[in-house]
């Protein structure tokens, strides 16, 4: 875990009471269930509300940000799936500080169109 700290500009400040924010980056683990073909990642985000929570992801990689306003943490992470997935089927839930996302890997021959033989 890595504790940066910075000063917040002029207008970040008229947004906040205190002018430092601590970032960290959370405790991640990772399951790859390659016959299931999904992925499961567990973040800890201890302290954090439900709606002070921002997931992006991407077909190989995700972003997640998390800010824990009453000791001003930001808990921040970019890190890859380890393969690719199919982000409109990605789910995540949060409950009790525990942010746990379900992804599913992608079958690159699953579209595929199959060609009759002549």
């Amino acid at each position: 875990m890595a504790i940066m700290s910075r000063k917040l500009n002029s207008l970040e400040k008229k947004n906040s009471e205190e002018a430092n924010w601590y970032r960290l980056y959370p405790d991640i683990s990772r399951y790859v269930n390659y016959s299931l073909k999904e992925i499961d990642i567990e973040i800890n985000l201890p302290g954090v509300k439900k709606e002070d929570i921002i997931l992006k992801v991407l077909p190989t990689w995700f972003h997640v940000e998390a800010k824990r306003k009453k000791d001003n943490i930001i808990y921040s992470a970019d890190t890859n799936f380890g393969t690719e997935i199919v982000p409109t089927k990605t789910i995540a839930k949060y409950n009790n500080g525990l942010l746990i996302i379900k992804a599913y890997i992608l079958d690159p021959l699953e579209k595929a169109k199959e060609v009759e033989l002549k």
